[in-house]
C-alpha cells in the first residue's frame, strides 16, 4: 500500500481507519499479513498500522545484523515518520520482543503495550526448533515439509486435531505473497537468539497486557507469567490454544485487547 524511508530502511506498511493509532508488530518469519484475522476488528475505532519487519516481506534494508534493539529503533522511526502520536503497540512472539524493547527504549513514545505469546528470553528448545527449520530448508525441504515441521509447535492440540483448521492455516501460510527467504529467517533467528529483556522489564512504564495461551509450547505460560511479574502493574489475559493466538482464537483475542484498551 505504501512505503516510508526510516534511516536506511524502506518500510512497507498499510494503514486503515481513524482514531488513536494502533501499531501491530509481527513475529518471526511473518509479515503484515499475519494480522489478517484481527486487525479489521479495530479499524472502526483506531488508526491501524500493519507493516513488514526488516528481513520480512516488502520492507528493504541493508541486510546487516539485526537485534531486537535495532528493530525497536526502526519501529520508533516508523512511528515518527508516519506522525503517529503515542500509539498503542501490539507485538506477537518475536514482535513481542521488539515491543518490549520499544517500551524500554522509548517510554514516552507509546501509550499502551500488548504482548502476545512472548517472553523475556527465548529458551533453548525454541532456538533449536527454529534452527531445525532453517537446517531443513538448507537440506531442500519443500514448503509442505516446512509446514509439517513447524505446525506442531505453532498450534495447540485442539487446532491440530481439526483438519479444517490445519487446512486453513496451510492456506494462510501458502497465500503469503512474500514468504521469507532462508537468509531472512537466519537474520531474524539472530534476533531471537540474542534477545534478553529480563533485567530491563522494570523500565517499562506503559500500562501493559500480557496475553498467554495455555497450550503454547514456544512462549511457555510460566515464562510469560514471569515476564508479566517484572512489568509493574501489568495485566494478564489467558486464552486457550497454542502460540498463534491471532489465528487460533481471534475472537477471544480481540475481546481481550478491546477490554484492556477500553
Amino acid at each position: 500500500m505504501a512505503e516510508v524511508q526510516v534511516d536506511r530502511i524502506s518500510y512497507y506498511y498499510e494503514m486503515y481507519g481513524e482514531g488513536k493509532p494502533l501499531v501491530f508488530i509481527a513475529g518471526y518469519g511473518a509479515n503484515h499479513t499475519a494480522w489478517r484475522y484481527i486487525y479489521p476488528d479495530f479499524t472502526g475505532r483506531y488508526q491501524v498500522v500493519i507493516f513488514d519487519n526488516p528481513a520480512s516481506g516488502r520492507t528493504r534494508d541493508q541486510e546487516g545484523p539485526l537485534t531486537a534493539e535495532s528493530m525497536a529503533d526502526g519501529v520508533a522511526g516508523l512511528i515518527d515518520a508516519l506522525g503517529l502520536k503515542t500509539p498503542h503497540i501490539i507485538g506477537h512472539s518475536m514482535g513481542g520482543s521488539i515491543a518490549q524493547m520499544l517500551a524500554i527504549r522509548y517510554p514516552d513514545q507509546i501509550d499502551r503495550l500488548i504482548i502476545l505469546n512472548s517472553c523475556s528470553r527465548w529458551n533453548s528448545r525454541v532456538l533449536m526448533a527454529m534452527q531445525g527449520l532453517i537446517d531443513a530448508i538448507k537440506c531442500g525441504a519443500s514448503v509442505d515439509c516446512q509446514l509439517e515441521v513447524s505446525m506442531p509447535w505453532l498450534c495447540g492440540a485442539k487446532a491440530l486435531a481439526d483438519p479444517d483448521r490445519t487446512a486453513a492455516l496451510r492456506e494462510m501460510i501458502l497465500d503469503n505473497p512474500t514468504p521469507p527467504s532462508l537468509k531472512e529467517l537466519e537474520r531474524q533467528y539472530q534476533v531471537l537468539s540474542e534477545f534478553d529483556s529480563s533485567d530491563s522489564l522494570d523500565r517499562i512504564k506503559a500500562p501493559t497486557l500480557v496475553v498467554i495461551s495455555d497450550d503454547d509450547i514456544l512462549a511457555l505460560p510460566a515464562e510469560s507469567e514471569e515476564m508479566a511479574g517484572k512489568i509493574s502493574g501489568s495485566k494478564i489475559a489467558r486464552l486457550p490454544g497454542g502460540h498463534m493466538s491471532e489465528y487460533e482464537e481471534p475472537e477471544k483475542l480481540v475481546a481481550a485487547i478491546r477490554l484492556f484498551l477500553k
